[in-house]
């Protein structure tokens, strides 16, 4: 029995699929799914805390088995872990399983991107965290390049002496300045002038 995440992503480069995967990992973006060979990146639909992920994980591919994605070649070959035509209630489905809780707000953050079509959309992309953008624990950042801040861990920064999550600060100085309290931190904040989201993986080729 082991802990793990169990997730639901899929690829805007073939949309009708869904992957299925799990992670004993601490978050679904070090499984460094979006680092395969895949031309884009994976967004998360959903993603579960699971007492135990490999029990978790067996039912749900059991359970929705007959959705499998099959390849169209001869002899047809099945792809790992990717299913089509019942996410949703395979969703359902893993969130009423034992021992499984919902972290999907935890585990991921919601962007807007643009379609080929020039729409735009929400997707959910695994949350930003420091050690995915390469901030070490004492980094000076700063405020709309302004007030300098220490960064501590993950999602936490040490502003005027105490500890707190970088979002949570973010929207404590907004407030103080008379706007809007629910903000992202990480669209606040800047190292080297730039904003920390656009120190992501996954924005680094964007404009």
């Amino acid at each position: 029995m082991a802990k793990g995440l169990l997730y639901f992503a899929q690829n805007s480069a073939f949309q009708h699929l869904t992957k299925i995967g799990k992670t004993t990992k601490l978050d679904v973006e070090d499984r460094g799914l979006s680092a395969s060979n895949v031309p884009e990146n994976f967004g998360y639909l959903a993603v579960f805390e699971c007492d135990d992920v490999d029990w978790a994980e067996k039912k749900v591919h059991d359970q929705f088995a007959r959705f499998r994605h099959y390849t169209q070649s001869l002899p047809k070959r099945r792809t790992e872990f990717f299913w089509s035509g019942c996410i949703k209630d395979a969703i359902n489905y893993a969130r009423d399983l034992k021992g499984v809780y919902d972290q999907t707000k935890n585990e991921t953050e919601e962007v807007e991107v643009e379609t080929e079509s020039i729409e735009k959309q929400v997707k959910k992309i695994p949350k930003t965290t420091f050690e995915m953008i390469g901030i070490k624990v004492g980094t000076e950042i700063h405020w709309y390049n302004d007030k300098s801040i220490v960064a501590d861990d993950k999602n936490l920064i040490i502003y005027n002496g105490r500890k707190g999550t970088i979002s949570g600060i973010a929207s404590e100085i907004n407030v103080s300045k008379g706007f809007t309290a629910s903000v992202s931190g990480f669209w606040c904040f800047s190292y080297n002038d730039i904003p920390l989201f656009k120190l992501r993986p996954d924005q680094q080729d964007k404009e």
